[in-house]
């Protein structure tokens, strides 16, 4: 395999990108441009925070500009999904809920800057660790949520059918 291939694998398998990829390619196929839009720009950011996270950790050695850019990343992610929600470019109860599931991320960002600059303690470290990846899964869940819907609908008309 060329490098650039294995290197592209590499950064595939250490994102959420990977595991929306079956997600990306379901809606793409069912022509559910709603869905589609809101697991590619979750997927992008996703992708995003993978590739500047190794440059991002050796430019900040004092452990601030990382949380404040990861912050800053959940923000525009919460603005792009409300505004294409109201644009009607993704489903809007798709936008609502991811934007519920996320927007503990940028307040636990920031809270983790103030815990360990200016109090100089450690109580986010747990809730660091804990919380964050379950806001991601949660948000990869509500990726999937419009697949779950039609298969549940596609089992209960199936059901309604005499035979």
């Amino acid at each position: 395999m060329p490098d650039w291939f294995n290197s592209f694998i590499v950064i595939l398998g250490n994102s959420w990108v990977f595991i929306l990829s079956p997600a990306i390619f379901v809606f793409y196929i069912r022509n559910d441009w709603l869905a589609f839009r809101f697991s590619v720009i979750t997927a992008s950011f996703f992708l995003y925070g993978t590739l500047i996270h190794s440059s991002l950790s050796e430019f900040d050695d004092i452990f601030v500009w990382r949380y404040v850019v990861w912050a800053f990343n959940d923000i525009a992610w919460m603005a792009i999904i409300a505004y294409l929600g109201i644009k009607d470019k993704v489903y809007l109860w798709q936008s609502v809920l991811g934007q519920l599931v996320v927007v503990m991320a940028p307040i636990l960002q920031l809270f983790r800057v103030i815990d360990i600059h200016l109090w100089d303690l450690s109580y986010s470290t747990y809730m660091y660790k804990t919380l964050l990846p379950l806001i991601n899964i949660g948000t990869v869940v509500v990726c999937y949520l419009p697949m779950i819907y039609l298969f549940t609908r596609r089992n209960r008309l199936a059901e309604t059918i005499p035979k």
